[in-house]
């Protein structure tokens, strides 16, 4: 499963929400889902990995396969973000309550030329990235 792919079911799940919102928690960890918008909470690492290899045997998908580095990862942020603008969609990601990535349609641009991506804590995007990456 590709990262377009993996938005195409997220895509899916959220034209289900006619009005309010969904909220996922999970431990420390939460995912917040309105129509338009997710905002995703990751206090551990681990605990997400954890989830995701129980939901998906393995947890071997093309996405962790092409994640090995910190620039895999920007890679990653810029097609989510690609796609989530071209569905007029915006995701949050939120690590340890900071604000770390607005991706899609709010995003407003800043470094490393992705347009649809705008890093808010460049540290802790860092530290979040490097955490995954440890996790796997």
């Amino acid at each position: 499963m590709d990262a377009k792919n993996l938005m195409e079911i997220l895509f899916k799940f959220q034209s289900l929400i006619a009005e309010g919102s969904l909220e996922l928690t999970v431990g420390g960890n939460s995912c917040t889902i309105t129509r338009n918008e997710i905002i995703l909470n990751i206090s551990d690492p681990k605990e997400i990995i954890r989830l995701a290899k129980a939901l998906q045997e393995g947890m071997k998908s093309d996405v962790t396969k092409s994640i090995k580095s910190i620039s895999d990862a920007l890679k990653l942020l810029a097609e989510v973000g690609e796609e989530l603008n071209k569905e007029r969609k915006t995701l949050t990601l939120k690590y340890r309550g900071r604000d770390v990535v607005v991706m899609g349609f709010k995003a407003k641009p800043g470094i490393f030329d992705m347009n649809n991506v705008e890093i808010r804590d460049k540290l802790e995007l860092m530290k979040l990235i490097s955490d995954l990456l440890m996790a796997l």
